[in-house]
């Protein structure tokens, strides 16, 4: 895409001390950039489930706060400052498109273990909505084997205006499908059970019953394998994630 060419040519202007040795785990620096498609026409695209919520992961890791912003060097898993991120560009593009919101943009160093010893980061971004989540949360994981692997598993939620409200019951009522749960079995129907004369008949259940949420919350969980110094989009009807990890070395004073 031409929107990257210009991330590839900057790809020089990021420089590190050099004095890590071939025998540690190999750090990277990792940019992600998540932003919301509030497009209500896509609402009508697929069945959404409902009751989704976050899958908390214990042994998560937090980023922290550049502790010395005027710093060329920084610590694994500290947020670095927007001035040395790529994709800022790429942010005000996307903030010029009315149906479009970024809802994340961070970059940080960190050590990129095997898969059994990969950590996932917590990302929690924007507001907190009346049903209790944030309008972004969730994990990623980044490990390594023959290539690199980014594993987001990130929950968008958002409160859907009237118009929103009524586009997706008009949808649901228009098909044979109800909106399914997170544990609903998609290929079952829902039905009441009748008799008529000792003689048991199914009916099936009217959408025109069903009560659209108020809230939306979809998940993104998607694996995708990389290779360094390329940006990677991963699509979601309501989200899209840019990706760039780029191979650093670190300095005496990083810590693991």
């Amino acid at each position: 895409m031409n929107i990257f060419q210009k991330i590839a040519t900057s790809l020089c202007l990021v420089a590190f001390a050099l004095t890590a040795t071939a025998e540690d785990t190999p750090w990277y620096q990792v940019e992600v950039l998540v932003f919301a498609n509030e497009d209500p026409s896509v609402l009508d695209d697929e069945f959404w489930p409902q009751g989704l919520d976050v899958n908390h992961q214990r042994n998560a890791i937090k980023l922290r706060p550049p502790l010395h912003n005027s710093s060329s060097t920084f610590d694994a898993y500290e947020l670095l400052p927007t001035s040395s991120l790529l994709f800022n560009d790429e942010k005000k593009r996307i903030a010029r498109y009315h149906s479009y919101r970024v809802l994340y943009h961070a970059g940080w160093l960190q050590p990129v273990e095997k898969q059994k010893k990969a950590r996932p980061i917590h990302i929690r971004a924007g507001q907190i909505l009346d049903n209790g989540m944030y309008e972004l949360e969730g994990y990623i994981t980044v490990d390594r084997g023959r290539y690199l692997h980014f594993k987001p598993d990130l929950y968008h939620s958002r409160k859907l205006s009237s118009s929103e409200s009524n586009l997706l019951r008009d949808f649901l009522n228009a098909g044979d499908q109800p909106l399914t749960s997170s544990t609903d079995n998609p290929q079952s129907t829902s039905s009441v059970a009748t008799e008529d004369s000792g003689l048991s008949t199914v009916t099936p259940l009217s959408t025109s019953f069903l009560n659209v949420p108020e809230f939306l919350t979809i998940n993104m969980k998607q694996g995708r394998r990389m290779r360094s110094e390329e940006v990677h989009y991963l699509d979601h009807p309501l989200m899209g994630v840019l990706v760039l990890m780029l191979p650093v070395e670190t300095t005496d004073s990083a810590k693991r």
